[in-house]
Formats: structure tokens, C-alpha cells, sequence
């Protein structure tokens, strides 16, 4: 069921399901919690899962025309704070994983551990900034739907479109229903964050990197290299893309249940 919460910069759309150990499920650029419905939904089948639409994605609609990384942070812990979570254990999907990292480096006490799904704790490079600038170019010329048609398919492994053209279909519809601010602030956000490498490493939990050996976005070379640098256990996921938890989902659930409960 969908639940809001009305916060200074926007109406905070939520899902709350399950019971036992709390997981926070933070999504992608160009995703909503309906990308998460049927991993969430198995999630919630053994854990308490809180699934969230970042500030400017799906229903939750930003009231002012920037939202930065940090900010989604804070949103998520008011969040927390709303629903009387004292310690979560989350999971930031792509640009969900920057939001996981702003917040482990603005309140790493309220963590029981941390996983970054398909994300990196390096800021953007000067080449994916003035990608990112492109993007927001297209958005303001009207081309919305031709990001969205070009980027969700390249989440998945190239060996995986014809397995999943069902799935592709339903997130681009998702992607291009995103709002348009909202996909430029997200743009400006992830263009803005800052290296995190050191929060990571820093912390003192269970802490996993999930990598895609096909990722089209992440290498597999430099996702190894950062797990290696900052301690994280590496899980790889041997078929997927940049949407292991569509891609090779049950291997995914079997992981996540491992962090929260085992480690």
C-alpha cells in the first residue's frame, strides 16, 4: 500500500511491508518503487521491507527545482525517524547507492550494515558530467522518452534484452514518467556528489558490494578494484547487467537475507 509523508521539499511517497529486519530499498535513476515490486515483495517474505520514491522520482514530487544527494539522505532518515527505525540495514541501487552513502557518512549509527547494489563511491568523471549535462539538454528540448528508451535497456546485460524485453518495456514506461525537474535535479545531484571512498572504508559492519559481471555501466574491473580498496565483500553475479535484481533475482534475495540475518 502506498503511504506519504509531507517533507519540506517534497511529498515522500513509501511502501512498508514485512516484518522482521529492516531493509530500505533506495532505486535508480529513472526508477520508482515499482521497479522493486516483485524483488520487494519476496524481500518482505522474510524481512521488513521499506521501499521509498526518491525525492523527484515517481510519485514523489519535488516542490522546488533541485534536491541534492545529500538531501535524499536526509529524506530517507526522516523517514526512518517517522516510522520509529532505530537501525536499518540499506540497500542503494545505482544512484540509490550514492543516497546509501550520503547517508552511512551522515548517520552511520543508525546502520546495521550497508550494501551498495550496481554503484560506486566515485564521484562522476569530467566525461560522465558532461554526459549527465547532455541529459539535462534532451529534457529541456522535449526528449525525455529518447533517454529513457536508450538508457533502460543498457541496464541489462546485452545476453539478457531478449530474455527480459517484457521487463525493459515496463521500466521504460516508468522512466518516462518521471518528471521532468525531477530528472534534472537528479542529474545536477549526481553530477555535484562528492568522492565517498573513505566513508565506505571507514565503516565498521557488514558491508557488500553486488556486481554485475555484464554491467554496461560498471565495469567489472573497476567495480573488483573498489570492492578490493574500501573492504567490501564483493558478491558477483555472473549474467547480470546493472539490474541483478531482475536479472538473477533469487540469487540476489539470497544474498541480501545473508547480510541481514547472518553476518
Amino acid at each position: 500500500m502506498d503511504q506519504y509523508l509531507e517533507l519540506e521539499n517534497c511529498r515522500l511517497r513509501y511502501r512498508d511491508n514485512g516484518k522482521g529486519n529492516t531493509v530500505v530499498l533506495l532505486h535508480g535513476y529513472l526508477e520508482s518503487v515499482e521497479t522493486f515490486e516483485t524483488f520487494a515483495n519476496d524481500l518482505s517474505r522474510l524481512a521488513r521491507v521499506i521501499t521509498i520514491d526518491l525525492p523527484g522520482h515517481g510519485s514523489s514530487e519535488l516542490k522546488s527545482d533541485s534536491c541534492s544527494i545529500d538531501q535524499m539522505a536526509e529524506a530517507v532518515d526522516q523517514l526512518a525517524e517517522h516510522l520509529n527505525l532505530e537501525r536499518i540495514n540499506i540497500i542503494g541501487h545505482s544512484m540509490g547507492g550514492y543516497v546509501a552513502l550520503a547517508y552511512a557518512d551522515l548517520f552511520t549509527e543508525k546502520l546495521e550494515s550497508f550494501c551498495l547494489f550496481h554503484s560506486t563511491p566515485n564521484p562522476d568523471t569530467e566525461e560522465k558530467k558532461a554526459n549527465r549535462q547532455k541529459e539535462i539538454e534532451l529534457v529541456k528540448k522535449g526528449k525525455k522518452e529518447l533517454i529513457c528508451k536508450t538508457s533502460i535497456p543498457n541496464t541489462f546485460s546485452n545476453n539478457n534484452l531478449k530474455k527480459f524485453a517484457h521487463e525493459i518495456d515496463r521500466i521504460t514506461q516508468i522512466a518516462c514518467n518521471t518528471s521532468d525537474n525531477g530528472i534534472i535535479a537528479a542529474l545536477e545531484a549526481m553530477m555535484n556528489r562528492p568522492d565517498r571512498n573513505h566513508v565506505v572504508k571507514a565503516l565498521d559492519m557488514p558491508k557488500v558490494s553486488i556486481i554485475g559481471k555484464m554491467d554496461n555501466f560498471i565495469s567489472f574491473q573497476v567495480a573488483g578494484q573498489i570492492a578490493k580498496e574500501n573492504n567490501l565483500t564483493p558478491f558477483v553475479l555472473q549474467t547480470s547487467g546493472h539490474m541483478g535484481f531482475i536479472e538473477q533475482r533469487q540469487e540476489c534475495l539470497r544474498e541480501i537475507f545473508r547480510i541481514i540475518y547472518e553476518c
